[in-house]
């Protein structure tokens, strides 16, 4: 009887996390919508009387508080109602088969969505050149393992197949027991991934994960005597449909469900971000004079040793002692300006001339003081970092 509470308890609280909290992509914005309208002023109220550090602003992102305060809130929903149900002697039966089935989909999607990404090497991107300029000590965790994983093609590409080989395990009912394994080992890595090198989707990884082993622990002693003990044993799923219709149901959303998946790139026209093209001006440069008030400042006297172009439309300036300073731009070609804002909304007009052939960039600021930046383009691709060499023998490294 216990188990049996439990068990639909459980499986209403994972229902619920499907259905609030929100997912940033696959066009779900609905999600965070509905979200704040049921649950923003109790979780703002728990928040504020217990958690006076919390980000002021509820977003529901992963490993905000106003998310873990919303899955305990769901978690406390889903005992209530279904001792409710219990009370009442409603018929729930159905809660867990339901759960099971729609875990599958929701599981699958999710994987299919970062399996794709790293096929297309749209998760692990190339990184960005102010990244590669910056001194090793000087990034932080995160910032290190996603650049580092970014340099290479081969292993986003590995592991962006095996979460879509899993995906599409699961989606196969006669599967599906075996791809929850796999998504197992795979989330399990991922979740360790992301306490150690401290990235911000350990509360989402740690919910998929739950739900994955919810999945499999009734398989447990099954999975134990045939692979430890060397037993014969045999699965005992959920009868199969017999229904042609719901057979066919369940292929074309599985099918649906790839193709939609892919889409984002199909439209894009994008299956390798490493190859997209960058916007103009984009990349480093190295700063070569340096004038101020027609002053030309030696060498060690300038303020910046190089600036970059960010392709999310950012110009990042590194100092001498390599602190970095970004401003957010917008460029028009036509009266060849750049248009700089700071974090504080000021904005300054800088006047630009760049030869293509040479690579040199000429920036001209005309605030207090009149300043003339002079560059050169640095070969960024060139770097070590980027070089996709396989050494099959230490003979070989030279």
């Amino acid at each position: 009887m216990l188990k049996t509470y439990l068990n639909k308890a459980l499986s209403l609280f994972f229902i619920l996390g499907f259905l609030f909290i929100p997912l940033t992509f696959y066009g779900l914005d609905f999600q965070y919508l509905l979200t704040r309208f049921f649950f923003l002023k109790p979780v703002a109220f728990i928040q504020d009387h217990f958690f006076a550090y919390a980000i002021q602003r509820i977003d529901f992102s992963s490993d905000t508080v106003g998310l873990n305060i919303l899955l305990w809130l769901l978690l406390a929903i889903s005992f209530f109602v279904v001792l409710l149900l219990n009370v009442f002697k409603v018929n729930s039966s159905k809660i867990i088969p339901f759960f099971k089935s729609l875990s599958a989909y929701y599981v699958a999607a999710i994987l299919l969505k970062y399996g794709f990404d790293k096929i297309f090497k749209q998760q692990f991107y190339l990184p960005e050149p102010n990244i590669l300029y910056t001194n090793f000590g000087n990034l932080t965790k995160d910032i290190l393992y996603w650049s580092t994983i970014g340099t290479s093609y081969t292993y986003s590409l590995v592991t962006g197949i095996i979460e879509v080989l899993t995906a599409i395990l699961i989606l196969v009912k006669r599967t599906r027991i075996f791809g929850f394994c796999l998504a197992i080992g795979v989330l399990v890595n991922i979740l360790l991934i992301n306490f150690s090198f401290d990235i911000s989707v350990k509360t989402f990884t740690a919910f998929l994960l739950g739900v994955v082993v919810f999945n499999v622990y009734p398989y447990l002693e099954i999975i134990y005597a045939f692979f430890v003990r060397h037993k014969q044993a045999q699965l005992i799923t959920s009868p199969q449909h017999t229904n042609g219709v719901y057979k066919w149901i369940s292929v074309f959303l599985s099918i649906g469900l790839i193709c939609y998946s892919l889409s984002p790139y199909i439209s894009a026209g994008n299956f390798n971000d490493d190859n997209a093209e960058r916007p103009f001006l984009h990349g480093a440069y190295s700063v070569t004079r340096f004038v101020i008030d027609n002053d030309t400042l030696n060498n060690c006297d300038f303020p910046y040793k190089r600036f970059f172009i960010h392709r999310n439309g950012y110009i990042i300036f590194q100092q001498n002692d390599d602190k970095m300073t970004d401003y957010f731009f917008e460029i028009d070609p036509v009266k060849k300006q750049l248009t700089l804002q700071d974090y504080n909304k000021k904005k300054v007009v800088v006047a630009y001339d760049y030869v293509e052939k040479t690579g040199a960039l000429k920036l001209m600021f005309n605030n207090n003081e009149k300043w003339v930046i002079e560059s050169k383009s640095l070969n960024w691709k060139a770097l070590p970092a980027l070089q996709d060499n396989i050494h099959y023998t230490i003979d070989e490294i030279k």
